[in-house]
């Protein structure tokens, strides 16, 4: 019997290869008294066999002398990991002697990763139960949120993470508005029976507007940390080698198998490019089932989106403007700082005796400001004082001759410099389409690579 690397050696350079029916071919010939099933994913993560056997306390013995991989680095944990490229492993399923093949190539732009399970038994059921366990396993968010980026889907933990530190006391916004976006996000998933009484697809769409760093991130992460009992979708971008069109069906066909969903769509006047205008319209209100899908969009620049989509009925039914904060609000988020800023006092040496004097005095002189840049003026006098303590700790001479609430105004007055400054850098820059050319697929750009770091078992060993 050839090896496994001949095999493929031969398939490959065949005149006229189509791999997965060659090898499949092949190895059927070469185990023909065997039950045999394949598996072809775009994605190493769409089928982890060896981290799922991991959790079932199952080591696949690895055949050596058939199996070759590269060495990778996960930047997450800093730790090296064995990823299979061609190689077979052999472990013992439900009392039945499994053999898997694997092979990984690259074609027409496309990563595939082929695994070929073999085993004996009258019929193949005993395969199929243990794919359909891989595929759940895969598709069960474990402390995750679900992430389209760069072509795929992958598991996030950071972001789940990120998502779980929200609160919705640390959003300041007025107490209707912030009710509004509650009640809407929690009536929708609650509200399946009615839809249906109405005979109305279950579906909904929310945009939320209004100039950076006003709240529309931190209101997202804040509800998705209370839409329990529902799949977290995240996308970061459209992007994919075959361009947006490919994303955008690969974001919601996903969407439309983990209903009940909520899908965040974040920055879509900068994902939406206009050759993919129409092919969103069909995905996101056309023929296709979305039955169950609450999308969340967002948007710096509604200017930028078009009417078809802004303001079309049943796209995006409600709209949330997250405005700059008026005097009341930007007292009520400095204060939130100012107690913090108290409560690090023992480590920066900081202390104001009257936050609500002082809150009253920073939002008297910050109108116009985003909350963005009210968190960077109490970030940047924190650093200070931390800096200044830092300094008395070594015996260094630091002035003394300023109060603290004289240092954080002082501090307003610069950061209101850098304001201004950002602000007409703005008016002087040209309209986003003038700076792209509205060509970014129209021109030739760098391939990335869509396999990302396969999910490996949590013990270690090869990403099989």
């Amino acid at each position: 019997m050839s090896s496994f690397a001949s095999l493929l050696t031969s398939q490959f350079n065949a005149p006229l290869p189509l791999p997965q029916l060659n090898i499949v071919k092949a190895l059927k010939a070469q185990h023909p008294q065997s039950q045999h099933l394949t598996v072809l994913t775009c994605w190493d993560g769409q089928f982890p066999l060896s981290a799922y056997l991991a959790t079932i306390d199952i080591t696949p013995s690895i055949v050596e002398t058939e199996t070759h991989c590269t060495v990778n680095y996960n930047a997450d944990n800093k730790t090296l990991y064995d990823n299979v490229f061609a190689g077979v492993s052999e472990f013992t399923y439900d009392a039945t002697a499994f053999r898997v093949f694997k092979a990984a190539w690259s074609e027409s732009r496309m990563h595939y990763y082929l695994y070929h399970i073999v085993f004996a038994g009258a019929d193949d059921k005993v395969g199929r139960k243990l794919m359909k366990a891989v595929y759940d396993w895969a598709n069960d968010l474990k402390d995750e949120i679900w992430v389209f980026e760069g072509g795929q889907w992958e598991k996030n933990k950071k972001l789940f993470k990120a998502v779980q530190s929200a609160h919705w006391d640390d959003v300041v916004l007025d107490a209707k508005f912030k009710d509004g976006l509650r009640r809407d996000t929690k009536t929708f998933f609650a509200s399946k029976r009615a839809y249906e009484s109405l005979s109305v697809t279950w579906k909904r769409g929310i945009l939320l507007l209004g100039p950076p760093g006003n709240g529309k991130t931190e209101s997202i992460k804040a509800l998705l940390k209370e839409t329990t009992g529902v799949s977290p979708l995240y996308v970061k971008s459209f992007t994919t080698r075959m361009g947006p069109e490919q994303g955008i069906r690969a974001i919601f066909e996903h969407a439309r198998s983990h209903t009940p969903c909520i899908l965040i769509l974040e920055d879509l006047d900068s994902m939406l490019v206009p050759e993919a205008r129409s092919y969103f319209l069909n995905e996101l209100d056309g023929l296709a089932d979305n039955e169950g899908i609450l999308t969340v969009a967002t948007t710096n620049h509604p200017e930028r989106i078009d009417d078809a989509i802004l303001n079309r009925p049943s796209r995006f039914d409600v709209k949330y403007n997250f405005t700059l904060p008026d005097t009341t609000l930007r007292t009520a988020f400095a204060l939130k700082w100012l107690a913090k800023v108290n409560a690090l006092s023992a480590e920066t040496g900081a202390s104001f005796a009257k936050p609500d004097e002082m809150a009253d005095a920073i939002a008297a002189k910050t109108e116009g400001w985003s909350y963005a840049f009210l968190k960077e003026l109490f970030v940047s006098f924190l650093l200070r004082m931390a800096h200044d303590a830092s300094l008395r700790e070594t015996g260094a001479e630091v002035p003394e001759n300023e109060s603290v609430e004289a240092l954080l105004l002082t501090q307003v007055d610069q950061l209101a410099n850098q304001i201004i400054k950002t602000k007409e850098d703005d008016a002087a820059a040209p309209p986003k389409s003038a700076r792209d050319g509205g060509v970014m697929y129209g021109r030739a750009v760098p391939m990335m690579h869509m396999g990302g770091v396969p999910i490996v078992p949590a013990g270690g060993g090869p990403a099989f």
